[in-house]
């Protein structure tokens, strides 16, 4: 045997962290990184949520204009005719003119 290669017995074998080191910077660098990618799903579907309630609201708002166009000429019909008098009866319709609710005074 080639004396160089051979361990002596009066010398402990030295150790350095480069691979612990190594592993723990590429792990580090791994748990940023999905870190990151789960930020970044996180907001785009957060995104598309509120899209969505947008759109939400916006049919809401359509669908109650229809619905309150109706149910104004419900109240009108019910004037003049009786079937429509007992509709508004009956269901306890009233409407509440934005006007005169914006100049009466609050309690």
């Amino acid at each position: 045997m080639d004396p160089e290669t051979q361990l002596s017995p009066s010398r402990a074998p030295t150790y350095h962290g480069f691979w612990p080191l190594l592993l723990i910077s590429v792990s580090l660098v791994l748990i940023f990184g999905w870190e990151v990618w789960v930020g970044i799903l996180t907001r785009q579907s957060a995104q598309r949520l509120q899209e969505q309630q947008v759109r939400l609201v916006e049919q809401a708002t359509q669908v109650q204009a229809r619905l309150e166009k109706l149910v104004r000429a419900l109240v009108e019909l019910a004037k003049t005719d009786d079937e429509a008098k007992r509709l508004v009866a009956k269901f306890g319709i009233k409407i509440n003119d934005p006007a005169a609710s914006t100049t009466a005074p609050s309690p």
